[in-house]
């Protein structure tokens, strides 16, 4: 299983609506509101790295109100 945290920005007054639809998808396991530079921090659980591409590409990608993620794969030591 491969795990990976998704940074995401989203357009003002879009972070309770983009929660809502990651939560409906299967690939993501937790997600996060936070303040900063980032509005939300999203933990994504997939088979592999090309699953988890297509999870953000294809679902979180497709999330109105999503303006830009950056995706950090969890790597083992």
């Amino acid at each position: 299983m491969t795990l990976c945290f998704v940074l995401m920005n989203v357009q003002a007054g879009f972070v309770e609506p983009v929660v809502r639809n990651l939560e409906k998808i299967e690939e993501v396991k937790e997600t996060f509101p936070v303040t900063g530079g980032i509005d939300i921090i999203v933990k994504v659980e997939g088979k592999d790295v090309e699953t988890i591409a297509k999870t953000i590409l294809a679902k979180i990608h497709s999330i109105e109100g999503v303006s830009r993620t950056e995706t950090h794969i969890v790597v083992p030591l």
